[in-house]
């Protein structure tokens, strides 16, 4: 049995901004700038260097259907490498790579395939000439519905059978049917942090490349790299490829924001958040908590105090490489602060969109998506914010997604 590696990616988010960011030095706005499209470039060079066989990308290429010339140029050079080391590259395009879609379309480039929305289509993939999998997979264009039935139809026998498509799992999974459930592989997009499902098929979200949004969650970003023998997967492992992280300093003082002792104690924890992201740029919410000793300032007083430090660890950290940026000062109120309640509106935000959008792709699993998705995630978020706010937003969300799906659905 023949062994090979590939590579399943989704979500590079050509030319992101990077959200939740307050005034940066020049240098970090360049770090930032350069960010997604660099890491499609480190991905790049790992899938040249191991070698690999194919790369799968399952979606999420764009952000917001703006991938910008600079991000298309670097992901058009990077195919262009991949083919010359003689590496496949095999794509699902999301409704939202509009730009990636035409260019992709208008011209033909060496070892690249760009499966079709209106129906699923396979390829065979060979290493050393010998016939190794057939991968198979369907683009969206927010028009055609998956066809799991069609996929893998003109599979070569004993092969491993690899399937890609630029949906989340729940669109997924209420569709696999005896025939696609032989799959050794479902490479699935539209989620942002990695996950894996298995063994029979294994049904794998690789996520993104880099994140461009704090959260309370932040595992390493990336892609997957996946080891076949025959048509077993041996292993899947996450490569960590994302070149800036966010990260969340929560420290208890005993001394006052005025004091310089304060200064030692938050750049000791600047420090110690640079060691674990070595190599990586970080963006830092700083967040005073606890019995802090009471200053007696007024709040403008106060924030003009909080101002003048932040500014004084910005100029301490300038000279790191990689960027340790503080972006926010802060003091946290009533067992959460500002920045807290921010991030977390913000993944309750984000949830709420990709699960609509879940909820929209598939009218005949409406009721599955909602009962196994959408209220779960919801109660999750909305746990982190706290208060009567949350329970509010449960019930009003709650509200529209039923009445939606029964609108969609009719009486049962």
């Amino acid at each position: 049995m023949h062994r090979f590696h590939f590579v399943h990616a989704a979500g590079l988010g050509l030319n992101a901004p990077f959200e939740g960011v307050e005034t940066v030095s020049d240098r970090v706005a360049t770090s930032l700038a350069g960010a997604t499209a660099g890491a499609w470039d480190d991905l790049v060079d790992f899938c040249i260097r191991k070698p690999v066989t194919f790369v799968v990308i399952s979606g999420g290429l764009e952000a917001d259907g703006r991938a910008g010339l600079h991000g298309l140029l670097r992901f058009r050079l990077g195919l262009e490498r991949l083919s010359e080391s003689g590496i496949h590259t095999l794509i699902a395009l999301a409704p939202s790579d509009r730009q990636i879609r035409r260019v992709l379309l208008d011209e033909t480039l060496s070892q690249v395939t760009v499966f079709p929305a209106d129906r699923p289509a396979t390829v065979e993939i060979e290493s050393r000439g010998v016939p190794v999998a057939c991968v198979s997979g369907q683009s969206s264009d927010g028009n055609s519905n998956l066809d799991l039935a069609g996929f893998f139809a003109d599979a070569a026998p004993d092969t491993a059978l690899v399937g890609v498509v630029p949906c989340d799992v729940a669109t997924l999974e209420p569709l696999l049917d005896g025939h696609a459930r032989k799959a050794s592989y479902w490479a699935v997009g539209s989620a942002e942090q990695p996950s894996r499902r298995g063994f029979s098929p294994w049904i794998v979200e690789s996520g993104s490349l880099q994140a461009v949004r704090p959260g309370a969650e932040q595992p390493a970003r990336g892609a997957m790299h996946v080891e076949i023998e025959g048509a077993a997967v041996l292993a899947v492992n996450h490569i960590d490829l994302d070149r800036i992280r966010y990260a969340c300093l929560q420290l208890t003082p005993q001394h006052g924001i005025a004091d310089a002792l304060l200064r030692h104690q938050i750049m000791d924890g600047l420090n110690r958040l640079r060691a674990t992201h070595a190599g990586r740029g970080v963006l830092v919410d700083i967040e005073l908590a606890g019995n802090r000793p009471e200053t007696g300032e007024s709040p403008s007083a106060q924030r003009a105090t909080l101002d003048s430090l932040l500014t004084a660890l910005r100029e301490e950290t300038a000279s790191w490489d990689p960027f340790v940026w503080c972006n926010r000062l802060s003091i946290q109120a009533d067992g959460k602060s500002t920045a807290e309640a921010a991030r977390a509106r913000g993944a309750l935000g984000h949830a709420i969109v990709q699960q609509s959008r879940a909820l929209q792709s598939n009218p005949l699993h409406r009721s599955y998506v909602f009962a196994n998705r959408f209220d779960p995630l919801m109660r999750r978020w909305t746990s982190e914010i706290g208060g009567e706010e949350a329970e509010q937003l449960i019930d009003d969300a709650t509200r529209i997604a039923l009445r939606q799906v029964a609108i969609d659905e009719g009486p049962s």
